[in-house]
């Protein structure tokens, strides 16, 4: 949508929603009669849809070694962001040891489900138990166990850097709203992405980094590849999910202007549910439309939380009660008028409709 002005404890999360509940699709896509995000071209002084290139990708954004969930960031402590970001540094630079305050904090740092979360490249290909007899953590100093050559892993990193940069000065513009961010990378992931399990052959791993080189991918990797992107873009996000007797899911938790929506990127990709239109029901929902689709919200996971650290989730809500942004279930997106500020779309009758955003 290349508007001129718009993932160890992780893998048997993945391997649980590979039986990803996916609830029957209840939108109607039976009328191919709208224009859609990617077939409409049309651009006036107030309108602008054409299809993103190449050639029209700038640098505005770079990519951001050091994220931060601001969602959890009450729940983990300073000191292991710290680590992890001292970790992250190290790797980038194919170093074996970083500068840890605690036991606890190499662990967190280490994990991989933290490193997919946060650090992707490096989710499965290092790792803090040791493998040549040497004690991960002793006297401020981690050590970092490479599961592939580490000049190799540098490599890795740094091609991966530049394709989420790549994906983000193809998609968006340096001016865009967190709204427009969130619908633009929306119809990325929509536009871009198949549902199946990725091929681990791939890249010789799996989670989301393979995820994300085959751009295929279940509910978690969906939803966190989103996520990703988003606070890659400056938008906070975090996947998060539900392990219920009829609904195993994953989706996204965004929060923009104070406010939390739930985003179900999953639910509206473009070949699994057989249209090229861009589907709006799934996309920034309240709490109230979550439920309503048959994912109720008692006991939601984030895996950047491992379950086993229990007490981080103490008092910890996914709240999403504003519904400003929500559309009617069969709602198509027709078009962004960014200047206004105004969101065009069709309803199941193909009426045009509107929507203000700011």
């Amino acid at each position: 949508m290349g508007y001129k002005k718009i993932i160890g404890i992780l893998l048997v999360f993945a391997l649980v929603l590979s039986g990803c509940n996916t609830k029957e699709q209840t939108v109607d896509t039976t009328d191919e009669s709208a224009s859609s995000v990617t077939a409409d071209t049309t651009a006036t002084s107030e309108t602008t849809t054409a299809a993103p290139s190449e050639t029209e990708a700038k640098s505005t954004y770079k990519f951001n070694p050091h994220l931060y969930s601001k969602t959890v960031g009450d729940a983990i402590p300073d000191d292991y962001y710290q680590a992890l970001y001292n970790l992250i540094d190290a790797l980038r630079e194919g170093k074996d040891t970083f500068e840890c305050p605690s036991q606890e904090a190499y662990d967190w740092a280490t994990l991989d489900t933290t490193l997919n979360n946060l650090f992707p490249a490096a989710c499965m290909k290092v790792t803090g138990v040791s493998n040549d007899g040497t004690i991960p953590y002793e006297n401020g100093i981690g050590r970092i166990y490479y599961k592939m050559p580490a000049d190799e892993f540098v490599i890795r990193e740094a091609e991966y850097e530049a394709e989420i940069e790549e994906v983000l000065n193809t998609w968006l513009e340096d001016d865009d709203t967190d709204f427009e961010k969130c619908l633009k990378l929306y119809d990325y992931m929509e536009s871009t992405f198949i549902y199946g399990n990725p091929d681990p052959s791939v890249t010789g791993d799996g989670a989301d980094y393979c995820a994300f080189e085959c751009k295929t991918g279940i509910c978690e990797h969906i939803a966190s590849i989103y996520a990703y992107l988003l606070m890659q873009s400056g938008v906070e996000a975090i996947n998060i999910g539900i392990f219920e007797p009829d609904m195993c899911h994953a989706w996204t938790y965004v929060v923009i202007d104070g406010q939390g929506y739930h985003v179900d990127a999953t639910w509206s990709l473009k070949k699994y549910i057989g249209t090229d239109d861009l589907y709006l029901a799934y996309f920034m929902m309240s709490d109230d439309l979550r439920i309503s689709t048959g994912c109720l919200l008692n006991d939601i996971t984030a895996p950047l939380l491992p379950r086993y650290w229990a007490s981080f989730y103490e008092g910890m809500e996914f709240k999403a009660t504003d519904k400003s942004y929500e559309f009617p279930n069969s709602g198509r997106f027709k078009e962004l008028d960014e200047e206004n500020k105004i969101l065009y779309y069709y309803d199941m009758d193909n009426n045009l409709q509107q929507m203000s955003y700011s």
